[in-house]
C-alpha cells in the first residue's frame, strides 16, 4: 500500500516513523491541487496577472540552466546524474554536513561545477523583478542556491532562500562569514577554503613552564629553555569555510516558515511556479490557503 504514496517498503526504519510518512504522504495527496479547467492560454495566464495583487513566486533550477548552471535532478545532465558518472553511489552525500565536516575535500572538489555565474540573469528573473517593480511581488520563494536573484534586483524583504545560497560563506570553528566570493578562487582552484579569522581569534599566548624544586630547567633541543617562549603564541589549524548552502542536516532558515505562516499564506492571491518539480520537502509542503498554512518538513 504505502508504495502507492510513493514510500518504499524496504527502507530500515520504525513503525512510528513509516506512520508519520504514510499520513503525510495521504495529506499531500489529499490537498493535491488539479488543473483548473478555464485557465488554459497565455491570454488566460495574463488576465490572472493582471488582477492579481500579492503574487507568490516559487522557483527552481531550472530558472537559472539557460546561463549554464546545472540543475540537481534531472535525468543524464543534472548535477547528480554526473556524480553517478563519477562513481558515487549516493551523490546526496556530497551535501551532508557531517561528510562536509570530516573530510571538506570532496565538496570543493566538485563544488566548481555549480558555481553561479555573478554578471548576468535569465528573462525569468528579469520577470520577477518586473513583477516588483509592479509592487505586485509578495515573496519570491527561491530553492537556487546561485543567488542570481539578488543580481536581479530582488528586494532581501521579498526573497526568501530556501536552501541558503552561495551569497556568503562561513567559517565552521569561529563561524565568521564572510562574501561568498571570497571562496570563489578556491572552489574554482578545488582546494578547501580556510578562514583567515581564525589565527586572529584563537591565538592563545604560551605559558611558561614551571620550574621544578630540583633548581632551572633544562634546556630544551636547539639550545631553548622553557622560558624563551615569551611572547609566543599557539595557532591552531584555521577552521574550513563553508558556503552557507543548506546542507542536509541543517536546518533551513527560521525565516522561510515565518515569512509563509506568519504573512504571506493571509494575503497570497496568486502563486506562480516556475523551473521546479516541487518534488523536495519542506517547499513541496507548501499548502497555502487564504487563511491558514501548513509548512511541514519531513524529518
Amino acid at each position: 500500500m504505502v508504495t502507492i504514496f510513493g514510500i518504499r517498503p524496504d527502507l530500515p526504519y520504525s513503525e512510528a516513523w513509516y506512520c508519520r510518512a504514510l499520513g503525510l504522504a495521504i495529506q499531500r495527496e489529499l490537498k493535491k491541487r488539479y488543473k483548473l479547467p478555464q485557465y488554459n492560454t497565455i491570454d488566460d495566464a495574463v488576465a490572472l496577472l493582471q488582477k492579481s495583487k500579492n503574487i507568490m513566486v516559487i522557483t527552481g533550477a531550472g530558472i537559472s540552466t539557460s546561463l549554464g548552471i546545472p540543475d540537481f535532478r534531472s535525468r543524464n545532465t543534472g548535477f547528480y546524474s554526473q556524480l553517478i558518472e563519477r562513481g558515487f553511489e549516493s551523490p546526496e552525500d556530497v551535501f551532508d554536513i557531517d561528510n562536509f565536516d570530516d573530510d571538506p575535500s570532496h565538496f570543493y572538489q566538485l563544488a566548481k561545477e555549480i558555481l553561479p555565474v555573478t554578471d548576468r540573469c535569465s528573462p525569468t528573473h528579469d520577470f520577477i523583478k518586473l513583477l516588483q517593480d509592479k509592487n505586485i511581488l509578495l515573496t519570491n520563494f527561491t530553492q537556487n542556491i546561485d543567488n542570481i536573484e539578488a543580481f536581479a534586483g530582488i528586494s532581501p524583504d521579498r526573497l526568501i532562500q530556501c536552501h541558503g545560497s552561495w551569497a556568503t560563506a562561513s567559517c565552521r570553528k569561529c563561524k565568521h562569514t564572510v562574501p561568498g566570493e571570497d571562496i570563489f578562487d578556491d572552489v574554482r582552484a578545488q582546494r578547501v577554503s580556510r578562514c583567515k579569522q581564525c589565527p586572529e581569534k584563537f591565538k592563545v599566548k604560551s605559558r611558561k613552564r614551571k620550574r621544578t624544586s630540583n633548581g632551572p630547567s633544562k634546556p630544551r633541543k636547539g639550545g631553548y629553555s622553557d622560558s624563551d617562549d615569551d611572547g609566543q603564541y599557539d595557532i591552531p589549524e584555521p577552521g574550513v569555510l563553508k558556503p552557507n548552502i543548506t546542507f542536509f542536516g541543517e536546518q533551513l532558515p527560521t525565516r522561510f516558515f515565518d515569512r509563509l505562516t506568519e504573512h504571506d499564506a493571509a494575503v497570497v492571491d496568486l502563486i506562480i511556479v516556475i523551473g521546479t518539480s516541487m518534488k523536495v520537502a519542506p517547499v513541496s509542503e507548501m499548502y497555502v490557503e487564504r487563511v491558514t498554512c501548513q509548512c511541514r518538513p519531513m524529518n
